[in-house]
């Protein structure tokens, strides 16, 4: 009774005769002291006193705090997490209501920089056990697992509003200010970004909890985690791998998670290697529009968001003509992705990558073929056009990976214009760049790869061009004319009276011997194997040989070429030898000449399928005059394509003492005599021997050691 007495005894204003300075602000003002400061028994009194406890008066707050995550966190030894003096104060006590939401959003900002106070702080809490009575064991073993396991539920469910969710709305719905109380950097890049913008603007844009999960929440580095960089793409296809998604919230790439899956990165994360995935270009949580300034993507930002990965050539990048270029505000100046696409990014050996030997050039000529940015810049025209018409264009094409292609000469990354004394094509250079393929180039001159140059050089093979062009279409089309009107003539005197029996004569070959038949077969078949497989290199895009050139990559097609081309020329050597050294040989040889028996021949028998003459003539004899001209066409065929041919095959050795564009003439000279020596075989030689009436279906003197003449009998 006596303590009772005394304590009551002791009123504030006692307190404040020592602490004169404290003031007690509202609803406090109307207690005495010790009602908080319990345990004073005597003025002076002990010191330190008694620590505080809010929750004698404020029972119902007390118990909620006992939950909440400042309380555990203080628990812990985390003596900088709040208590309530901290948010309160001590005697000037700071009282929050509804409408201070601005005074408890600053209170709050002074630990969480920039995260919304979303809700009244002293709210009803509940401890997990009490919400795990409820919902099923399996979101138990998925908190059990995950990095959240030692929160209480009520740290990311702050709103409670019934335990009894059937009698009315249950619990809020979590949104990213809630998890920016704990992880306010995160949440601070995110509401900045594309999804954060996103979702200010009301559209369905990603939140924490649609790419890190709900309740199964693991580290980025835990490989169970749907942001470990192995399972990242998929999670992020969840929304960018829908092209209506896409269409409908105007993203440019409609389906990037459908090329990143080709792509090399994906291959080799697939393989459990570590590779460039979404996060790693595009950013973590601060994702934003490749149209801003400070976006990973932006395309002044792409060649250095590369290089975390791609050192080497970075360096080498940012030495290149394109580089500087791209820093002086050039945005058409190609970057990482102009040369290597997006998502879609492929190794170089790759057949479908942009910078596959075979597609380099169709990838830099998307810039260097453009006419706006042509007449722009300044730079040089046609340079595609040109190069294609080259030699290494034309390998190139027909399949030929070790032909030169752009970057062969110009380089990959560090690119520099021909001025510059580093660049691989600056004149001192050339020779030191073309020996990497041509030996025989790093002492001799130059020629021009890209032939626009040389107006000279242009001027020869447009002559070349005009006069082939021109003999062509003479030649052939004056075989047509002949061999038609030869062919309706026989076949009108066969068809008429004239004709009422045809006997079949059967005497001994003494034309050419088994050897020569022997040699003719190999020739034959020799010559249609290197006409296709020309063709093919020439046009290997054409239905008719684009299977055929993909064999080996391309390697059967040329092998089968040259062997080819080898066989005539021995065969041709073999018959040249015949006729100078053997008496059979030079007979034959003499048999072969032009005479004007010939041309009287060739000029009548026109006379007579026109209807000029009443009398078919009589051709010479061994040897017809249609005969000799195929010959002689064969020679001059035979020695132009197997010097061109053989130059074009050792260009090494050729370089040595012929210039290039002497063989980019060369190349001219070969493709079109091709086209007229196969057009010859198949108008002019195969009449001769099947399609003509008196010979149909076929002379057999070249298979046989027999000849069989038609006799027509009138």
């Amino acid at each position: 009774m006596i303590l009772i007495y005394f304590i009551f005894l002791i009123e504030s204003s006692d307190c404040l005769v020592c602490h004169e300075d404290v003031k007690v602000s509202q609803p406090h003002d109307k207690i005495n002291c010790t009602e908080c400061h319990k345990g004073i028994k005597d003025l002076p009194h002990d010191v330190p006193l008694s620590a505080v406890k809010c929750g004698d008066c404020h029972s119902k707050i007390g118990t909620s705090f006992s939950l909440d995550f400042h309380f555990r966190a203080r628990k812990r030894g985390n003596l900088k997490a709040p208590d309530c003096k901290t948010c309160h104060g001590k005697h000037e006590l700071k009282v929050f209501k509804k409408e201070s939401i601005t005074s408890v959003q600053k209170l709050c900002n002074s630990c969480h920089k920039n995260v919304l106070y979303i809700y009244p702080y002293h709210l009803p809490r509940y401890s997990s056990k009490r919400c795990l009575e409820c919902h099923d064991i399996e979101i138990k073993k998925k908190l059990d697992t995950s990095v959240h396991k030692n929160k209480e539920c009520m740290d990311c469910h702050r709103m409670v509003y019934s335990l009894e969710p059937e009698n009315g709305k249950h619990v809020e719905k979590i949104e990213c200010n809630n998890c920016g109380l704990c992880h306010k950097s995160e949440f601070r890049e995110h509401e900045k970004s594309i999804h954060g913008e996103g979702i200010k603007e009301k559209k369905p844009a990603a939140k924490c909890y649609d790419c890190h999960g709900t309740h199964e929440i693991f580290k980025a580095t835990d490989k169970r985690s749907k942001v470990h960089y192995s399972n990242l793409p998929e999670t992020c296809g969840k929304c960018h791998s829908d092209t209506k998604f896409a269409e409908k919230w105007g993203i440019p790439i409609k389906n990037p998670y459908e090329l990143y899956e080709q792509s090399i990165h994906h291959k080799l994360i697939k393989q459990g290697r570590r590779a460039a995935t979404c996060s790693d270009c595009h950013g973590i949580h601060d994702i934003r529009p490749h149209r801003e300034a400070q976006a990973y993507i932006n395309k002044l930002n792409v060649p250095e968001t590369c290089s975390k990965c791609h050192e080497k050539e970075y360096r080498e990048y940012s030495k290149s003509v394109h580089f500087k270029s791209l820093k002086n505000g050039n945005t058409d100046s190609p970057s990482c992705t102009d040369c290597h696409s997006e998502h879609r990014i492929l190794p170089p050996w790759d057949p479908l990558s942009p910078v596959y030997p075979l597609n380099v050039p169709k990838t830099c000529a998307d810039c260097h073929e453009s006419v706006r940015l042509v007449q722009r810049y300044g730079m040089p025209k046609m340079a595609l056009k040109t190069y294609t018409k080259s030699y290494h264009g034309v390998a190139l094409k027909a399949g030929n990976l070790e032909a030169a292609n752009c970057a062969s000469c110009h380089g990959n990354h560090k690119i520099l214009p021909s001025s510059d004394p580093e660049s691989p094509i600056n004149k001192k250079n050339l020779p030191k760049t073309c020996g990497k393929c041509h030996p025989a180039a790093k002492s001799g001159k130059i020629g021009s790869v890209h032939v626009r140059i040389d107006k000279t050089v242009k001027n020869i093979k447009r002559i070349v061009s005009i006069i082939y062009i021109l003999l062509i279409a003479f030649t052939i089309g004056g075989m047509i004319i002949y061999c038609l009107l030869d062919y309706l003539k026989k076949i009108k005197e066969i068809s008429s009276k004239k004709v009422k029996e045809i006997r079949f004569e059967i005497k001994e070959n003494l034309k050419f011997s088994r050897a020569e038949r022997i040699m003719h077969f190999i020739h034959l078949v020799s010559f249609f194997v290197l006409a296709y497989t020309g063709f093919a290199h020439r046009y290997p895009d054409n239905v008719l040989f684009s299977f055929f050139v993909k064999i080996q990559e391309g390697l059967l097609r040329s092998y089968l070429h040259r062997i080819a081309g080898v066989l005539i020329t021995v065969i041709f050597l073999i018959m040249f030898f015949l006729m100078v050294f053997t008496q059979k040989g030079r007979e034959k040889f003499k048999g072969l000449l032009f005479n004007f028996k010939d041309i009287e021949d060739a000029i009548n028998l026109f006379l007579y399928n026109i209807g000029v003459k009443k009398e078919r003539p009589e051709l010479n004899h061994p040897f017809t005059f249609y005969e000799k001209f195929e010959f002689w066409a064969l020679v001059w065929g035979t020695i132009l394509m197997g010097v061109t041919g053989f130059l074009l095959w050792f260009r090494n050795f050729s370089l040595g003492f012929i210039p290039n564009w002497v063989l980019d003439v060369f190349l001219l000279l070969h493709f079109y005599e091709a086209i007229l020596a196969t057009l010859a075989i198949l108008i002019w030689h195969l009449y001769w021997v099947i399609f003509d009436p008196f010979v149909h279906p076929i002379n057999i003197s070249m298979f046989s050691n027999k000849e069989v003449t038609k006799v027509f009998v009138d």
